[in-house]
């Protein structure tokens, strides 16, 4: 069995080919003077002047590794925050595998970046003992200066020149956390001020002289063709320049996006469609095709013991079944990207996830090898893995191309957005539960169907990993149960898919919850010792290739029950609902949710989250990421995509919600301290908030939701 783990090892995602890509000279190179810049690695440049630029090589989307990853190397370099610069990082010769996506940003770099600023304290303490002809191990650092015997003291950039001549150490040794001064410390975001200010430049903040914008039409069904059309009305809007045929649609080119916009829409009249194969597909049909895949054969994900013997010897089966819609990322700051060609090649500014690949895929569509497209990596107004896609940056590259020149903006509309998302697929789930005669679990079985995001993202092929990875988060059930099966059956669909925060562990995990805390009910348990009972005195549980630690889950869910005051008495028609779950085995999280429902109306007025996700670089960004996931987990709760007719029927925030302020509830973070590496906190808390908030609704009114999302006629 392949762990998703694993497959995001293999695809790039966790950024562990960037270590192979490092520069690692310490030299100036030919024609630069030494005294410019002391740069020992592909992280680091020390100025003169001590200022210290820091390059980041992880796309920043809002999770706060501008801030974090350049507290990792400042503290093994003993920096003055106040003197630090941060940079993105481009593909290049040093960083030539980067993608930011799992969850995996912290965890990836964390010791590199430790190590390239211990490397370079190393040397800089060498070179100062040196022109003091001392003993380095009598050296000290901070701050910016290395200090030595009798008060003697050196800022950094006066030793650059003569560090830089020196080896750059391969192994240097790094602080005990007993020592550090910024880790594990609450830090305000770095670019903050920034953005605040409208300094900040993101993917649509990008202007170059001559620049143009597009607004490409496309069919309403994905990888549907115009037959004909009329350019002449795009034409006859003021501003428009012209329209040019892409391989996804019509590009209409003009000096404003207002009117780009406005002569797409003079356009679309005027065009009829080949809509293609996918013109009738719909969400009834494919439901209808995933309730039959309940029962057919599968793709086994995940054994232990003989489910279905067991399940035909139980005194009693419970079975039901679970649904899960499409959705959409809704990024805030819709798709863009900035392409101008160039005597000897091209550049491209867009915030991406995938750096390496857009400049590959962008390279490809103007027929050019990738070192030829310089990519500026921007700032992103909202990635939740679908700028991990690629599609956005290579249909810029298409539209200059046939422009034969640039620059041009392309830039998506809400409604683009929303139909020509690489969607997260719709599951249904069918679980079934063996008791024994005394009411205890004997076994489980979890059949998921629904259409393969790994395919989408494989070209369309199958592989090895598919029923693990789509069975991420059903899998890796963290209770002993003498019997369990775990498989996935593949329900194809025509429409693009994609990565998604929380990805196939969001669905399976409301599956998965929500049916234990209905075994809890129907069997007289509580649900918070239910769960504490099937862990037992696990240790660490093997699932294939991947593992967890239970004690570590069990201990976060402690804490979060102990917190959110599990157990008390509370007024009719409110309740207490729980889910937990190791994620990828790496980090423990539980959530309690508290709500009420009054008149038919929901409200989530708070939940609980406690995690442990090893040493804590910057607590600050961890309770954002923690707030954020259950944002967008809780809006997840209330919206969906449906298909009809080949295109979705939602089109806009009016009918695709995303939470509200107004109904955002308080969230209290308990960090559980732990001595472990650190481990991701971006999606963790994604898949907990809808079984805890349906499992807290059960309690407050009796009624079992099973299927997402939950509407106005829900409680009717």
């Amino acid at each position: 069995m392949t762990s998703r783990r694993e497959f995001l090892k293999v695809t790039g995602a966790t950024g562990t080919g960037l270590i192979l890509g490092l520069h690692l000279e310490a030299k100036p190179k030919p024609g630069e003077a030494a005294k410019v810049e002391f740069r020992p690695n592909a992280f680091l440049a020390l100025k003169p002047d001590g200022t210290v630029r820091i390059t980041v090589p992880k796309t920043e989307m809002g999770q706060g590794v501008r801030t974090a990853l350049p507290m990792a190397l400042a503290e093994e370099l003993d920096l003055d925050w106040s003197r630090i610069e941060v940079v993105n990082a481009n593909p290049g010769p040093d960083f030539k595998s980067m993608q930011t996506g799992g969850s995996t940003s912290v965890s990836s770099t964390w010791n590199p970046l430790r190590k390239a600023g211990a490397a370079a304290r190393q040397m800089l303490v060498a070179a100062a003992a040196a022109q003091w002809k001392v003993d380095a191990q009598v050296c000290s650092t901070r701050n910016g200066f290395v200090l030595g015997p009798g008060g003697r003291k050196l800022g950094y950039g006066d030793l650059a020149e003569a560090a830089a001549k020196l080896p750059v150490p391969k192994d240097p040794p790094l602080k005990k956390a007993s020592e550090y001064r910024l880790l594990g410390k609450r830090m305000p975001r770095f670019d903050g001020p920034a953005i605040v200010t409208g300094k900040a430049v993101f993917g649509l903040d990008v202007r170059r002289p001559g620049q143009r914008f597009a607004a490409v039409l496309r069919c309403q069904v994905p990888g549907g063709q115009p037959k004909a059309w009329d350019e002449a009305k795009a034409k006859a809007v003021k501003g428009v320049k012209a329209v040019v045929k892409v391989p996804t649609g019509l590009a209409v080119v003009a000096d404003s996006t207002w009117a780009a916009f406005k002569g797409r829409e003079a356009l679309a009249a005027s065009t009829t469609w080949d809509e293609g194969a996918g013109k009738d597909f719909n969400s009834a049909a494919l439901e209808a095709k995933m309730r039959t895949a309940l029962t057919g054969p599968g793709d086994e994900a995940w054994k232990a013991g003989d489910a279905e013997k067991a399940l035909a010897s139980a005194a009693k089966v419970m079975e039901a079944e679970y649904a899960f819609p499409y959705q959409a990322h809704a990024t805030v700051e819709p798709m863009n990207a900035t392409v101008q060609l160039q005597a000897e090649g091209a550049e491209l500014w867009t915030g991406t996830q995938s750096p390496n690949r857009a400049q590959n895929t962008a390279a490809a569509a103007l027929g050019l090898k990738p070192e030829q497209v310089k990519l500026n990596v921007a700032l992103i107004g909202g990635g939740f893995g679908r700028r991990l896609g690629t599609d956005f940056s290579t249909e810029a590259a298409q539209v200059a191309k046939a422009l034969g020149g640039g620059p041009v903006q392309v830039v998506w509309d809400r409604e683009d957005d929303l139909r020509h998302d690489l969607h997260h697929p719709a599951t249904l789930h069918r679980l079934r539960a063996g008791l024994d005669a005394s009411g205890g679990l004997s076994a489980w079985a979890h059949r998921i169907a629904g259409p393969s995001i790994l395919r989408s993202w494989m070209g369309g092929q199958k592989s090895p990993a598919m029923a693990s990875a789509e069975a991420s988060g059903a899998l890796d059930i963290p209770y002993a149960i003498p019997a369990i099966r775990v498989d996935y059956a593949e329900v194809e669909a025509p429409t693009p898919l994609g990565w998604w925060r929380g990805i196939e562990i969001v669905p399976n995990v409301f599956a998965r919850e929500c049916f234990l805390d209905e075994v809890a009910h129907a069997t007289g348990r509580d649900p918070l010792q239910l769960r504490l009972d099937l862990m037992g005195n696990q240790g660490i549980v093997k699932f294939g290739r991947d593992e967890a630690d239970i004690r570590r889950l069990k201990k976060v869910l402690q804490v979060a029950a102990e917190k959110a005051g599990w157990g008390r008495k509370l007024p009719a028609g409110r309740g207490l609902g729980l889910a937990c779950h190791a994620y990828d085995g790496r980090t423990y999280a539980a959530e309690v949710a508290e709500v009420s429902v009054e008149k038919g109306q929901l409200r989530v007025h708070k939940i609980t989250c406690a995690v442990d996700c090893g040493f804590v670089v910057n607590p600050a960004g961890l309770e954002a990421q923690v707030e954020g996931g259950i944002a967008f987990g809780l809006s997840a709760l209330f919206s969906q995509i449906t298909w009809d007719k080949g295109r979705t029927v939602e089109t806009g925030y009016h009918d695709f919600p995303v939470l509200r302020l107004a109904d955002m509830p308080a969230i209290e973070t308990v960090i559980v301290a732990s001595t472990e590496a650190p481990s991701g906190m971006g999606e963790p808390p994604v898949p907990l908030a809808i079984p805890a908030v349906l499992n807290a609704v059960f309690a407050a009114t009796g009624k079992r939701i099973r299927r997402v999302p939950v509407g106005a006629d829900t409680f009717k």
